[in-house]
């Protein structure tokens, strides 16, 4: 879809992301460096070539056991290779989200060997969002991960903040750090100090507090075929990479109304449910009463179809507070809810487009990777961003609809109503 002022060829940066919104965080980065970038759920049957500077793998295995992620990493990573991209990155979360049981290290491993890599690069800053990393320990804002409200998460809490103790609990590789006083000395301190380290293959953890620090890092990252991160390193990898940019990425969204579904009880998303709330009607899907028939996905159609009769935005949501949550998990067990009201969120995402809902705006990872099955594009474009890291996308489909992809701490109070207004 974007225009280029340039004959097609091979994309040179390739990202196998762990998660659906993490993917669309990246290639919302890499696309405000120029770089015209394309998505895809998984590795697509039968496509061979494409024409864009980046191409983005979304999977799901942030929360699956670890020889399940690498075995799709890998295909993911040898799929790009085929494509002919020069570089490989390994896209997680910035708050890491990964417990000892996690995959990160694995996957980290055997990228590493399959792309003959041997010093990888640790780099969940994300300077922007008030992620950074310092005497390789993960802040957010000005608190350490394990003290900050991010900790608590329901699926990977975090309760530690240090990326050399989490690496070694995953990964047999040795694992090192650069501290900030040599990233502060510029990219031929840090290759000095990375050169010196021993092994045949080693994890670097990044101290990176600036964007600035992350250009640093991704002049060396780019000299090894693979590297690691959250969203910041792989714009600052596009950034440095010259011949990149294309003059027009503009993504027309389609015209039509606009549909919501949130999953998230993420305090952010929490704060956006509610100021959309005070404006709006809304449907709270409880997986209480879907458990026992008292909520089905007819009551929700027909919300769907008053509130379209009304020209009211349609707003589907599971959001509730987290004392609500742990009481539903405690009764239905957690996977037992979470499929509950996924299922729902699904088939309300396929009723909202039945019904000529053109945009999508989707609030949680998860919820996000129930919707894009339910609604099977082949891959998006990336648009503008409504917020940091949080892009408009365009299905790449004959009948186009849009999609926002949100992991549920992004954006502010306001990003309903932002996302509603959007021309």
């Amino acid at each position: 879809m974007p225009s280029s002022d340039r004959s097609s060829q091979h994309p040179w940066l390739g990202i196998v992301a762990d998660d659906i919104t993490g993917a669309t965080d990246v290639a919302a980065y890499v696309t405000r460096t120029g770089s015209a970038t394309i998505q895809f759920f998984g590795v697509p049957e039968g496509l061979t070539s494409v024409d864009a500077d980046c191409v983005v793998v979304a999977l799901k295995t942030r929360s699956v056991p670890a020889d399940e992620a690498v075995k799709q990493s890998l295909e993911a990573a040898r799929w790009l290779e085929r494509l002919g991209v020069e570089h490989v990155y390994f896209k997680y979360c910035s708050t890491f989200d990964s417990t000892p049981a996690g995959n990160i290290g694995p996957v980290a491993d055997a990228l590493a060997a399959e792309r003959g890599a041997s010093r990888v690069v640790i780099a969940p800053s994300a300077p922007e969002n008030g992620r950074t990393v310092y005497q390789s320990r993960l802040f957010v804002h000005d608190q350490l991960l394990e003290e900050s409200p991010l900790k608590d998460h329901p699926l990977n809490p975090m309760h530690k903040s240090d990326l050399r103790v989490l690496m070694a609990e995953q990964s047999a590789t040795p694992v090192e750090a650069v501290p900030l006083a040599v990233v502060a000395q510029g990219a031929d301190a840090v290759r000095r100090t990375v050169g010196a380290f021993e092994g045949p293959l080693v994890h670097v953890v990044a101290d990176a507090v600036s964007d600035a620090d992350l250009d640093v890092w991704a002049g060396v990252a780019l000299e090894q075929p693979l590297s690691t991160g959250s969203a910041g390193l792989a714009a600052a990898m596009a950034r440095a990479h010259s011949g990149s940019s294309r003059s027009d990425l503009s993504v027309p969204l389609p015209s039509g109304p606009v549909g919501f579904l949130s999953g998230s009880a993420s305090a952010a998303t929490r704060g956006q449910v509610h100021h959309f709330l005070e404006r709006h009607a809304g449907l709270y899907v409880d997986a209480k009463a879907l458990a026992t028939g008292e909520q089905r996905i007819g009551d929700i159609e027909r919300y769907l179809d008053e509130a379209l009769a009304k020209a009211d935005p349609p707003l589907v949501y599971s959001t509730t507070s987290l004392h609500e949550l742990t009481a539903i998990q405690r009764d239905l067990g957690p996977a037992t809810a979470a499929h509950l009201v996924e299922t729902a969120m699904a088939e309300t995402a396929r009723a909202m487009v039945a019904r000529g809902i053109r945009r999508v705006v989707v609030a949680g990872g998860e919820t996000s990777g129930a919707v894009v099955q339910a609604l099977g594009p082949a891959g998006i474009w990336i648009g503008p961003e409504v917020a940091p890291g949080v892009p408009w996308t365009v299905t790449t489909d004959d009948d186009p609809i849009a999609l926002l992809l949100k992991s549920g701490n992004f954006g502010t109070e306001e990003f309903f109503t932002i996302a509603e207004a959007w021309a």
